[in-house]
């Protein structure tokens, strides 16, 4: 019984954990693809937060961000949003991690091969049709919404090695990625705005390293700035889908 209890209370972790990166993944999306869902579930996020994150500035920035959204209507939301983000790839404060790193476009192609192998590895890929690197953070999010759900699915359903799998991913992914540039992409946003997206980036930062720690894993080693050479601007619009952007692979 006692087992049974623990399963049941790690598993609720799990789903917890994977609320908390849904709903970081639809707020990075632009408000008008992501906005309505960010709302349903924003209060619920914020209490997921709270209870994931320390006391003191991550708590508070939890608070504001909820705050913050639920004064501020569409527009302005749109109008802060490519104020910082821009309409293509912003070469001052980008969402995509490939452009952190300075490096040959060789290197940036080796990068977004990695992360494009994290999501086939669990038989999930970008969406057609949704026109996005696999490197944006939405999408980085969005993948260990899609692992830690499964972490929760495994412990009920699977047996040990199973959960073990889908930790030692979230673990990697975490380490290799989001942890390394998600604080710098944060820095690069406070001083752009005192909005909403100023509390959202501080937040998915902490929340990163809450979990990240949470796991077992040391301080990442943080991604270098930006630099300031040519970006790959090839033409796709920024990310534009309403429902996940990913999918299972065929």
């Amino acid at each position: 019984m006692e087992t049974q209890v623990t399963h049941d209370v790690l598993a609720a972790e799990a789903l917890a954990r994977s609320a908390v990166y849904r709903f970081l993944s639809r707020a990075f999306l632009p408000p008008e693809d992501g906005l309505e869902t960010v709302r349903t579930e924003g209060d619920g996020a914020a209490g997921l937060l709270r209870r994931h994150l320390s006391a003191g500035e991550s708590a508070a920035a939890a608070e504001a961000a909820g705050h913050v959204l639920a004064a501020t209507d569409g527009a302005a939301l749109r109008e802060e949003y490519y104020h910082i983000f821009g309409h293509q790839i912003s070469r001052d404060c980008p969402v995509y991690e490939t452009q952190y790193d300075a490096g040959h476009v060789f290197q940036q192609a080796q990068q977004l091969a990695d992360i494009a192998g994290f999501y086939l590895a669990f038989g999930l890929e970008v969406a057609e049709g949704v026109g996005e690197r696999a490197d944006h953070v939405s999408l980085e999010l969005e993948f260990m919404q899609a692992l830690t759900f499964r972490e929760a699915y495994a412990r009920t359903h699977h047996g040990p090695g199973e959960v073990d799998l889908l930790r030692e991913a979230q673990r990697s992914f975490l380490r290799d990625h989001l942890a390394r540039w998600l604080p710098v992409l944060a820095r690069l946003v406070r001083p752009r705005t005192e909005g909403f997206y100023r509390d959202l980036a501080d937040l998915a930062a902490s929340f990163v390293a809450s979990d990240a720690a949470a796991l077992g894993l040391p301080a990442a080693e943080e991604a270098a700035l930006p630099s300031a050479r040519d970006v790959d601007l090839d033409g796709r619009a920024p990310c534009g889908a309403e429902q996940c952007p990913l999918e299972p692979s065929t």
